[in-house]
């Protein structure tokens, strides 16, 4: 018999910040920000360069959605 090992797409990491990004809806309040960095803070160096790359899309969808701009800036990974 053989059995099929699948490897899943993303890593835990990047599917928890994926579940965090799918239960929060615009405009995004400080205290979401805040949620938001203290996750990606925690496993920014455990993803792969895919993952990163997907994670700044969060980032992006965050700024435009930011419910006062000037909060944009206290984003993780926004220079």
């Amino acid at each position: 018999m053989c059995t099929v090992q699948l490897i899943p797409l993303y890593s835990e990491e990047f599917q928890e910040l994926q579940r965090w990004f799918s239960s929060v809806d615009p405009p995004y309040s400080l205290e979401e920000i805040v949620e938001f960095n203290r996750i990606y803070r925690r496993i920014y160096r455990l993803l792969g360069r895919e993952e990163r790359r997907r994670a700044e899309e969060i980032v992006d969808a965050l700024i435009a959605g930011v419910g006062d701009q000037a909060w944009a800036a206290k984003i993780y990974g926004v220079v």
